[in-house]
């Protein structure tokens, strides 16, 4: 939240009920942004100590992208289990279990990054050290037990929210399993919350509040919102292992369905470990699992008997759950354009596809660098009506798409083509249909105050650049030192619009930049020329290309690219890859703070073109 601090006020130690409040990925993400962008702001959670095993792991194409955006993609790779196959089994004629295919994790040419699966814990590492770097930390065992927001037009700090300090516990340490997950699973109550003793209360007034707090998310509740949508009645386990089996595929993502004894999902995870779903059983509509019925040798059982002929022992159990199959939205995800819901105080659903925790973060990427935009006065609050629009129809696919693979996935297969059940070519052809869209890259948003309408013109222009769409990289050379470069690299998460110049316009930009600013603070130009670096001096190109900064003016070197190969990384295709003719009338892709494709525009009348694009919601200085 972005506030400005009233007075702490001590106050009487007393005990609240509170929900699960925790500085999950949605909030550590908007963290980032808001860190980074030099934003004042202040991240809760109500828990004394971070989580450090379980929960998601996987880690999509698309989000490592936005990794790369803030510096952290290198320690994803270098820590998480890289994916590159995924088999299917299925149960033959006479019910046995064998692999009927095999095809590639990520679909080639998906993105420049490859799916990798990496504890949550670690994932909330690198975040949390990526704010920390620009001043901003957790503040631990702190949540809100009030929330006000005025109706004042003239407020420049509207919202009031308490905040409550949990005293420290007696003891160091925690009764809580560290190897269960219970405590966050939906299949069980929350009826009865956990009870904490405050020493003291303050009162923060906020321009903005985001609620990032989970699938019971008190922020949302606050705002009178509601989760509307069903529940398949169908429970699972998952664990983190280190298992025996005489599985021949236990190293590569396995999708297998037995016979009669359920389905199970395999994902191999890094030091050694191993991710197993599996389907446990049924529940009655409204009916919650008792937690101490629930337990790893229960969840290892029911592995053995979906897995079986094969054998699966597993001695080494780091993390296990149960959790119940369902689909659930918000349709409204902000109250005044001040309170904003994220992640899954918006949508839940499934793990199976692996998207959780890679849309909740996608979320406030979207919204981050708009609030900041507001707060800093470069932007009218208008473009906040942008954050509902794009997320909510987001999260309706996934919801969509989650339905049909958990379907898929807990329904009985047919074992011939007479028989009754689920068809497993129809399952795999789903999971291959979908690959590109759980990867994160086929998410397009719809025209906007910040994304234009698509037109023939345009895609004349650009063919294979989308608008609405992130924007693809493609390797290329830097013009001042020969370096290859991956374009999408200089996208980096700092709050400016870019203008990818293919040749140079002229442009607006100085319109929306502070006198005492570099030219390109707010807006970046970057050109990509499709001649050969020696064609042009690099001094001959205009400042617009390579503007000079800071307090000596010194000029700038990496904002001019050539399309032409590295002389040991390749490349060299840049323009047909984006669909543009190198001996065309040119044209400008302007790509959003977020990396998405605003417009695409001609030379002729591209001044006027981006000039009333901008106006419609950039404030001028």
């Amino acid at each position: 939240m972005s506030s400005s601090s009233a007075p702490v006020s001590p106050s009487p130690v007393r005990s609240y009920a509170h929900p699960e409040w925790r500085a999950g990925p949605a909030g550590l993400m908007l963290g980032c942004w808001l860190a980074r962008l030099g934003i004042k702001a202040r991240i809760v959670d109500q828990r004394a100590r971070k989580i450090t095993r379980g929960h998601a792991d996987g880690v999509q194409c698309r989000t490592i992208e936005i990794f790369q955006s803030f510096g952290m993609a290198e320690r994803i790779q270098k820590e998480g289990n890289e994916l590159a196959e995924t088999v299917f089994y299925n149960p033959d004629k006479s019910g046995n279990l064998v692999p009927t295919s095999r095809i590639p994790d990520t679909e080639p040419n998906t993105s420049r990054f490859r799916h990798v699966v990496l504890n949550q814990g670690r994932i909330e590492d690198f975040l949390i050290d990526c704010m920390g770097t620009d001043g901003l930390t957790v503040e631990r065992g702190v949540y809100p037990v009030s929330l006000e927001c005025s109706d004042s037009t003239t407020a420049s700090h509207p919202i009031a929210v308490t905040l409550a300090h949990l005293a420290p516990p007696a003891k160091e340490g925690s009764t809580e399993d560290p190897a269960s997950g219970l405590y966050r699973s939906n299949v069980i109550s929350n009826a009865d919350p956990s009870v904490a003793q405050v020493a003291k209360t303050e009162e923060i007034r906020a321009k903005y509040v985001m609620g990032c707090d989970g699938a019971r998310s008190w922020t949302r509740r606050q705002l009178g919102f509601l989760l509307e949508g069903d529940s398949a009645n169908i429970y699972w386990g998952v664990m983190d292992a280190r298992p025996i089996t005489d599985l021949p595929d236990i190293r590569v993502k396995v999708v297998l369905h037995s016979a009669d004894a359920g389905s199970l999902l395999i994902v191999p995870r890094e030091r050694n470990l191993v991710r197993f779903y599996i389907q446990m059983g049924t529940l009655q509509p409204g009916e919650k699992l008792d937690p101490s019925t629930q337990s790893p040798e229960k969840i290892i059982d029911s592995a053995r008997k979906i897995l079986a002929p094969y054998t699966l022992e597993c001695p080494e159990v780091e993390w296990w759950s149960v959790y119940e199959i369902g689909q659930r939205i918000c349709k409204d995800v902000s109250f005044k354009n001040r309170v904003f819901l994220a992640g899954d105080a918006f949508h839940t659903h499934s793990p199976k596809a692996g998207q959780g925790m890679n849309v909740s973060m996608m979320d406030s990427y979207n919204l981050g660098w708009k609030i900041a935009a507001c707060v800093k006065g470069i932007a009218s609050p208008v473009i906040l009506d942008t954050y509902g629009a794009e997320r909510v129809e987001v999260a309706r696919e996934l919801i969509e798409f989650d339905h049909q693979i958990a379907s898929l996935f807990s329904g009985k297969p047919a074992v011939t083509p007479e028989s009754e059940g689920i068809s497993m070519e129809e399952f795999q052809a789903l999971w291959v249909r979908m690959g590109k869209w759980t990867s994160g890259t086929a998410v397009r948003y719809g025209p906007s105050l910040i994304v234009a309408e698509s037109a023939m013109e345009k895609t004349a222009l650009a063919r294979n650049v989308i608008i609405g769409s992130h924007f693809e990289s493609q390797m290329v050379v830097c013009y001042a030192d020969a370096h290859a470069t991956q374009l999408a690299d200089r996208l980096v998460s700092d709050g400016r619009w870019r203008l990818i110049a293919h040749a140079l316009p002229s442009s607006p930009i100085k319109k929306y930049t502070p006198s005492t600013a570099d030219l390109n603070s707010v807006i970046e130009v970057l050109t990509l020329t499709s001649s050969p670096r020696r064609a042009l001096p690099y001094p001959a190109f205009p400042e617009l290309a390579r503007p000079l900064v800071g307090r000596f003016r010194y000029p700038t070197y990496d904002q001019i690219f050539s399309d032409e190969p590295s002389y040991l990384d390749g490349g060299g295709h840049a323009y047909a890859a984006y669909g543009v003719d190198p001996d065309g009338p040119g044209c400008v892709v302007l790509v959003r703070p977020d990396q998405y494709v605003a417009e695409v525009i001609g030379f002729e009348g591209c001044v006027e073109n981006l000039a009333g694009f901008f106006d419609r919601f950039m404030i001028h200085v």
